[in-house]
């Protein structure tokens, strides 16, 4: 077969049309037609990419049936990690770009090339730091309409939300960070193009599930005193004026397993201290429960408010905490106590 045979029978088996191969190699869709065509041919060095991008070697192209296998991929991966172990950003944007420039279909050098434009421009003025930045914006582009590779994907997505963010088009990155579906991802996105009141609102929104998540966390190692006062400690921390809104379920249920630990330990009077102290959050919540809406005040939470959810039943914390004293055995040594009776008072 020709030259432009050749071309015509590996385009259509990677199911590429003439435009998105002349997208890939920088050139006019007319200068695909025309090779297939038979009336020109590309220039020489271009063939290296077109062998590159079809998997095959330049002998093929020319009709050759030799093939042997490439070790120049193997070349850029160790090339690649040794340049990032040096930080030597120079050296990653010219050997990303000869890589790109070489397997021109290969996204992974594609998002190689992107964040290294990304990192090196972060280092020069203008106007090489704008235009390597609209490059690094350009190509992240291509990755994310080409490669199916999930992690590659988001990793182009994180590049270009910041590539944008940091050019001043904050609009275009944040349609772009709404496209990550995972919420976390997503929100982590969102810190890099909100601005003023609404991103100290996300942040601090971001903040709060973060320190549920870690209070969790703390408990999660089992039943442990230090767990239980550990929590109590970091709460005193994040919220010190006492107006932990949702937070008192957790300090309810905090003081409830360290009464179950006094108990066990036959240190009945501390016992009915932590119980005391977890009616009070028991009531407390019943009072947020009541109200329409919430406002954090502590200095780490004040731009967090909102609309108190409705309940799902009449059942209330007091109701749950009562019910939890009258079913759990340990609490028998203390039932008689007049001070354990009235915090079974509704």
């Amino acid at each position: 077969m020709k030259f432009g045979q050749i071309i015509k029978k590996l385009r259509l088996e990677a199911d590429m049309t003439q435009e998105r191969l002349s997208e890939l190699l920088c050139i006019s869709p007319q200068a695909v037609s025309r090779w297939e065509t038979g009336i020109a041919m590309p220039d020489i060095a271009l063939l290296p990419s077109l062998a590159n991008l079809f998997h095959v070697t330049t002998d093929y192209l020319l009709g050759m049936d030799t093939y042997e296998k490439d070790g120049r991929r193997e070349e850029y991966e160790a090339a690649w990690k040794d340049y990032w172990k040096a930080e030597d950003k120079e050296a990653c944007y010219q050997m990303a770009a000869k890589a790109a420039a070489e397997y021109p279909g290969e996204m992974k050098y594609m998002e190689w090339l992107a964040s290294s434009e990304y990192l090196w421009g972060m280092q020069q003025e203008e106007p090489e730091y704008g235009r390597l930045l609209e490059q690094s914006i350009r190509h992240y582009k291509l990755v994310l309409k080409q490669t199916s590779d999930k992690v590659l994907w988001d990793n182009a997505l994180r590049g270009i939300v910041m590539a944008l963010h940091d050019v001043g088009k904050n609009e275009q990155a944040r349609e772009y960070a709404q496209m990550q579906e995972e919420e976390q991802k997503r929100d982590e996105l969102l810190n890099w193009c909100l601005e003023g009141n609404e991103k100290a609102v996300h942040s601090q929104k971001m903040l709060d599930r973060k320190l549920g998540e870690f209070l969790w966390q703390i408990k999660a190692g089992g039943q442990r005193m230090e767990a239980y006062e550990a929590v109590e400690q970091v709460l005193k921390v994040m919220i010190p004026d006492g107006n932990y809104v949702y937070y008192h379920n957790i300090l309810q249920y905090n003081h409830i397993d360290k009464a179950f630990l006094f108990c066990n330990q036959k240190q009945y009077e501390e016992a009915i201290e932590e119980l005391k102290r977890a009616r009070y959050h028991a009531e407390e919540m019943g009072k947020l429960r009541a109200r329409k809406s919430y406002q954090y005040t502590a200095p780490l939470f004040d731009r967090l408010s909102g609309e108190v959810g409705e309940a799902d039943s009449q059942y209330t914390d007091l109701d749950d905490f009562v019910n939890c004293l009258n079913k759990n055995r340990c609490f028998d040594p203390v039932r008689g106590r007049e001070d354990f009776k009235a915090l079974m008072i509704k």
